[in-house]
């Protein structure tokens, strides 16, 4: 089986970033396991803007050093993305109720994405793109493709 290629989700991003309990440790396997390359890990170019605002607590100069320095620790392992005017063009047209989620979307089907990994897989149920937990995901791998990192002490 080729390298699955997964398109994290932001919230999962500031979960691992932030070291956000009870949600850590999930996304940090996560991060693990793509870095060694056990599969591919993808964010979007419009996600950066979003974590380096969050992160920073809405734009804070004193803290803008440590978040980029913790994103390009992320970048040594998790790919980009670059959202053009076509996914914008697809989310400004389409059904979706939240565009962010709608771009994000958008940009898995460019990516040829495998799955969206998420905290709220239920904003993505209408998605062709298939969307899970990061648990979910390793639960998918352990039955599917036999493997489990459950075994990998971390």
């Amino acid at each position: 089986m080729a390298r699955a290629k997964l398109l994290v989700d932001t919230n999962v991003l500031i979960d691992f970033l932030s070291v956000r309990r009870p949600f850590y440790d999930e996304a940090r396997l996560l991060m693990i396991a793509g870095r060694v390359g056990e599969f591919e890990l993808w964010m979007t170019s419009s996600q950066v803007t979003d974590l380096i605002y969050v992160l920073s607590d809405g734009g804070r100069q004193a803290l803008m050093p440590s978040v980029l320095e913790r994103l390009r620790g992320l970048r040594t392992f998790v790919e980009v993305f670059a959202v053009g005017e076509a996914e914008v063009d697809r989310m400004l047209s389409s059904a979706w109720k939240d565009p962010e989620d709608a771009l994000m979307f958008e940009s898995a089907l460019s990516l040829k994405a495998d799955a969206i990994i998420t905290r709220n897989a239920k904003d993505f149920e209408s998605s062709l793109v298939r969307a899970m937990t990061a648990r979910e995901f390793f639960d998918w791998l352990r039955e599917e493709q036999g493997v489990d990192y459950q075994e990998v002490a971390f």
